[in-house]
């Protein structure tokens, strides 16, 4: 029989009030959306362009082949239905499931049969039921799995259960398949529409707003890399050299840290461990996808990069070079060290300072977090374009308080969604006389697991240019 949309609806609100996706706003949304669209039969509306416009507030001129966030959280939000049916909705009567290829939901009913198995495991079992008003043979294969009469027992049944599950395999298997040759087709549609070999943001006066000075340059623009300073156990291989400046932890930080999935297989066990610090050997989740992103984004102005990690370079790096800085003043020096014009400032209280408040800003901007498990909620960023140490070529800093904010700061000026609100700002700001060549930006950043979710342009400033 077919699961009815009060049915569907009705787990829906269990699965978005679960304790798995209580921190998760951007998942429930994503969730929400793609249901009810589908039990309001608008299933024509599950593309991947109107989720990121309408779900995740992306602009008009999206494009799924710069910025991959339906399909990221789309995986993100299949790990949680997984976590939440292996768990809180282990007797859910309902599975709900967003399989790979698409994005139309699937509704499962699971038939334990008395047998007390996890409603997740039903969504494989011979018993399940696939229940989607938009997949006939997906339904007609769980009409016939109900309408298989049981044997009492032995291997009737057990056949009984084989022919249903594999009708049901058979079913998902078509209907997978054509979804993703339909999303293949609209992918080739939107690759065909383009100019062969070239990006079109590239050409556009938001992207030349924000870039120009950068790869119009013939000299290479010089990327550095933050190097933060990252404790790690000290083991045999270490010399006294090393040990010397080792810390000593309690039995208590002991327990806390050899429990934690970041440092099983560093510590064996035995004599209280000692932490000693890393130097110049790491950076930032954020600094490296953002590194991905800046990477990318000259690949397709045709221009080289230099990449230094920020405890090589030296001033004479800076003076001639146009260059942007990855991280922070806690995690980059660089970031920290060159002369300050700015607005808004980094202070080490881990917080945005605003040194001339306009209506409708802060004097101080800090992230938060969940109460409950200490993640990070809300985090801020800058983008900062002010003239290099000659006075000649710009420097370009991207950074968050935290990792995420920077690859927040990275994103917004790499995609074209987002270049494009910038470079309308900065030609409002400019006037008649063109987007201002310094400015900086801040941005607000909703954060979930340690992925930068939603971001926001808070305020834009143009900053002076050098006097001669």
């Amino acid at each position: 029989m077919e699961l009815g949309k009060e049915q569907k609806l009705t787990q829906l609100e269990k699965v978005l009030q679960s304790r798995t996706l209580q921190n998760s706003e951007s998942l429930k949304a994503f969730l929400r959306y793609v249901v009810e669209k589908s039990v309001d039969d608008e299933a024509v509306l599950l593309k991947e362009y109107t989720i990121a416009t309408e779900v995740f507030g992306r602009n008009s001129d999206y494009d799924p082949r710069i910025d991959s966030v339906v399909r990221v959280q789309a995986g993100r939000l299949r790990t949680k239905l997984q976590e939440y049916y292996t768990t809180e909705g282990k007797g859910d009567p309902i599975v709900i499931d967003l399989p790979k290829g698409h994005y139309h939901p699937v509704f499962v009913r699971a038939q334990a049969a008395g047998e007390g198995g996890p409603a997740a495991d039903a969504a494989l079992a011979p018993g399940a039921v696939a229940s989607n008003g938009h997949d006939a043979a997906a339904a007609q294969a769980g009409e016939h799995a109900q309408a298989v009469e049981r044997p009492a027992a032995g291997r009737g049944r057990a056949v009984t259960y084989l022919l249903a599950g594999l009708l049901l395999l058979f079913a998902a298997a078509a209907v997978a398949l054509y979804a993703s040759n339909r999303e293949l087709h609209e992918r080739l549609a939107t690759t065909a529409a383009a100019a062969p070999g070239a990006d079109p943001a590239s050409g556009t006066e938001e992207f030349k707003a924000v870039w120009s000075q950068f790869v119009d340059d013939p000299q290479p623009a010089l990327l550095v890399l933050s190097n933060p300073t990252v404790y790690r156990f000290i083991n045999e291989a270490d010399p006294d050299t090393l040990a010397a400046r080792a810390i000593q932890l309690s039995p208590a930080q002991t327990r806390l840290l050899a429990n934690a999935p970041e440092f099983k297989g560093q510590w064996a066990g035995g004599e209280s461990p000692r932490l000693i610090p890393s130097l110049g050997m790491y950076t930032g989740m954020g600094e490296a996808i953002g590194l991905h992103r800046l990477t990318d984004l000259f690949r397709t102005a045709n221009k080289n990069i230099q990449l230094k990690q920020s405890r090589q370079v030296s001033a004479a790096d800076l003076k001639y070079r146009n260059v942007v800085l990855l991280g922070s003043i806690y995690v980059n020096e660089w970031t920290r060290r060159l002369p300050s014009v700015e607005k808004f400032s980094y202070t080490f209280a881990a917080t945005i300072e605003n040194r001339d408040p306009q209506p409708g800003e802060e004097r101080e901007y800090k992230p938060q977090f969940d109460p409950q498990t200490g993640e990070l909620t809300i985090d801020y960023a800058l983008v900062t374009v002010k003239p290099n140490v000659s006075g000649e070529q710009a420097v370009m800093t991207l950074a968050g308080i935290f990792s995420e904010g920077t690859e927040a700061a990275a994103e917004f000026v790499t995609t074209r969604n987002h270049l494009a609100t910038l470079g309308q700002h900065l030609r409002q700001l400019g006037g008649p006389n063109g987007p201002p060549k310094y400015y900086q930006a801040l941005l607000k950043v909703g954060v979930e697991n340690g992925t930068p979710t939603t971001i926001e342009l808070l305020s834009l400033h143009a900053l002076p240019e050098p006097t001669q």
